[in-house]
């Protein structure tokens, strides 16, 4: 039967193995399998071996025959001696003849000579060999460790019993959840961990797994060439845990936060852990999971060897402490999670940035974060020497229109209907004194909304003042009634608080929609004095304002003079959108906005999510967000990383 699969091609391989034969016929298949590594070749190779042993020593029908004599009359002496022969029995592994024992059988002149040279004699070649003999190192080796039995006078060194049990030492009920839980770890650990501490749990992961899969290998009894082939991946993850003496410490202090994560294995936990101290502390028993490998090599070889060179001829590289080595779909989940964090630090920064823009701006915040508003006195006393009577210019009333904030609103809506409205409304007169014109700044009609519920607003506080004239209602007050809601309890109050919020939330949308002009003026201002403006956005210089979207513009005509009667007289036209945004933004505040009021603390939340954000992508990277540089994944490329399903350890991760 030809297999189809390489697993179904090993238990082929093994039975073909375990096949019985002679001595002489088993001496030759070992020596055949040792011609190469894959599996389905070996199974060639065996059945050659047996195909030719079968036709040289298949019986010739005139063997031992008197060709004088009649068939029936032949000797049955050699008839009764070739069909009595006993069927030989199972040949095990530890039997093998080797090439070496075979050649000092047919050659014992020669093996005398060399041990009279070895100064061992005869008596040392039955025993042994000589002090400094290969025969009598293995001897040491296997009594200190308990990982070899030397045999018949320490010529037929095979492997310990004690080694099986090494191997064999994990019940089902341990084995199982273990692995379960370092295949949890291996998916979720990166969410968690760093390069690091995840690279060390998951090469252990890897090495359990193997190591665990070699109970059945044991238990075949197979020859220790097909173990070290086999074991090859478990050798190798085995050598990597050992490089690192913090390995230990490592996995015993977080892998049972994975655990603690997943509802099902939490209650096994007792019986993970057992499992994971059992393959930890496999140098700390007798014999050493080091020593039962290097046993399979020395019994393999015939010859000597030591942990240190099986070690430096793996050449096994260290483990990565700075990137991930994941399995793809992993490293895939890696990647897209950095993207997605700086994406979001990104997102952050720009928000933190335009708020602090905001703040310094448009408000006087103190180093206490308190907020100054004395720019009103400038507008109190300009409305009141323009639009009230000599009796009502007193300082009295004047505290008492900025005391009250139903007097104070309808002032603000009034000043800002005389004021500023024409600069967004219709043309505006540019130039100086003698000499001018008319230009148009703002696409007529384009703040229709903000102008009609400018109106609407100033209509209905002007209406209560007049209905309600000795009203009086202190900020205190409103800012209880605006925090409780106990104003509905009062029809007075509670009219005027709802007009209050109205024109409070007018305010803040108001200034953010002037603001994006602001914002793309200066964006622009900066890209120019990079010397890397278009021109495109030179043309807006003189382009009237059509629409109000994010996008690098200058304010038409923003370095002429402003020529009007109020008090904007003289500014420039920049300047007056800046002051007409920032007065906006005050009174948004003064007025309790809760959007605007948000902008001023925003930042401290932002601030807390950008620490959180950069110490994620530092985990994740092991490295410093660069706003600059983008959202580089500093880990392992598909084709470099660790594959658990690679024999060669060193092949399938490359070179550090």
């Amino acid at each position: 039967m030809t297999p189809v699969s390489r697993t179904e091609a090993h238990r082929v391989f093994a039975d073909l193995y375990r096949k019985t034969r002679t001595p002489e016929h088993q001496q030759l298949i070992d020596e055949a399998i040792l011609k190469s590594n894959d599996v389905f070749i070996r199974i060639d190779l065996i059945r050659k071996v047996d195909e030719d042993y079968e036709n040289k020593n298949k019986p010739k029908k005139d063997d031992g025959r008197d060709r004088g004599l009649p068939e029936k009359e032949q000797p049955r002496r050699e008839v009764l001696s070739r069909t009595s022969t006993p069927e030989p029995k199972p040949k095990r592994s530890s039997d093998l003849v080797t090439i070496d024992s075979a050649k000092q059988k047919q050659n014992p002149a020669k093996k005398r000579v060399i041990e009279q040279r070895q100064g061992g004699g005869l008596l040392a070649g039955l025993f042994g060999g000589g002090a400094g003999s290969v025969n009598n190192s293995i001897s040491k080796f296997g009594k200190d460790t308990g990982t070899i039995d030397i045999g018949l006078f320490g010529r037929n060194p095979t492997i310990s019993n004690n080694v099986e049990k090494l191997f064999r030492g994990m019940k089902e009920d341990v084995l199982i959840p273990t692995i379960q839980a370092l295949r949890v770890s291996e998916q979720q650990g990166w969410r968690i961990w760093t390069p690091l501490v995840y690279n060390i749990i998951n090469n252990f992961n890897k090495f359990y797994n193997a190591f665990a899969s070699l109970d059945a290998l044991i238990l075949d009894k197979i020859s220790a060439d097909i173990f070290l082939e086999r074991s090859l991946k478990m050798q190798m993850f085995y050598v990597r845990f050992l490089q690192r003496s913090d390995a230990n410490d490592i996995i015993l202090s977080n892998l049972p936060d994975i655990v603690k994560m997943d509802d099902k294995l939490t209650p096994k936990l007792s019986k993970i852990m057992e499992g994971v101290n059992y393959a930890i502390n496999l140098e700390n028993t007798k014999p050493k999971l080091s020593d039962a490998i290097t046993a399979f090599y020395i019994v393999a070889k015939k010859k000597m060897f030591t942990w240190p060179e099986i070690v430096s001829d793996l050449r096994v590289p260290a483990i990565q402490e700075h990137k991930f080595q994941a399995a793809r779909e992993i490293q895939k989940e890696v990647e897209i999670t950095v993207a997605k964090i700086s994406d979001d630090i990104n997102t952050r920064t720009f928000k933190k940035e335009e708020l602090t823009n905001l703040r310094s701006r448009y408000f006087s915040i103190d180093d206490k974060g308190k907020i100054s508003f004395d720019f009103l006195n400038v507008v109190v006393d300009d409305f009141m020497a323009h639009h009230m009577p000599e009796s009502a210019k007193s300082q009295t009333v004047k505290n008492s229109y900025k005391s009250q904030p139903h007097r104070l609103v309808y002032l603000l809506l009034r000043d800002l209907q005389t004021v500023y409205i024409n600069l967004i409304e219709g043309y505006v007169r540019l130039g100086d004194k003698n000499q001018n014109q008319e230009l148009l700044l703002i696409q007529p009609g384009l703040f229709r909304n903000e102008i009609d519920q400018l109106n609407s607003l100033v209509r209905t506080i002007d209406n209560f003042n007049k209905k309600f004239p000795s009203f009086q209602y202190s900020f205190q007050q409103y800012g209880m009634d605006y925090s409780t809601g106990n104003a509905a309890n009062d029809q007075i109050a509670g009219t005027i608080v709802q007009a209050l919020q109205e024109a409070s939330e007018f305010f803040g949308s108001f200034a953010g929609k002037l603001n994006i002009i602001v914002e793309n003026h200066l964006m622009a201002k900066a890209t120019e004095s990079k010397g890397k403006v278009n021109d495109k956005i030179v043309s807006t210089k003189d382009k009237v304002i059509e629409e109000v979207k994010i996008a690098q513009r200058f304010i038409p005509h923003f370095d002429k003079m402003v020529v009007a009667k109020e008090r904007i007289n003289g500014l420039k036209v920049e300047d007056v959108f800046i002051q007409f945004t920032k007065y906006l933004y005050n009174y948004a505040v003064i007025f309790k906005d809760p959007a605007t009021t948000s902008k001023l603390t925003a930042h401290r939340k932002i601030e807390q999510e950008l620490i959180k954000l950069n110490k994620e992508y530092e985990r994740l990277t092991y490295s410093t967000f660069n706003k600059e540089a983008g959202n580089t994944v500093n880990s392992e490329s598909s084709e470099n990383q660790a594959d658990s399903d690679t024999m060669n350890v060193s092949e399938s991760e490359g070179e550090s």
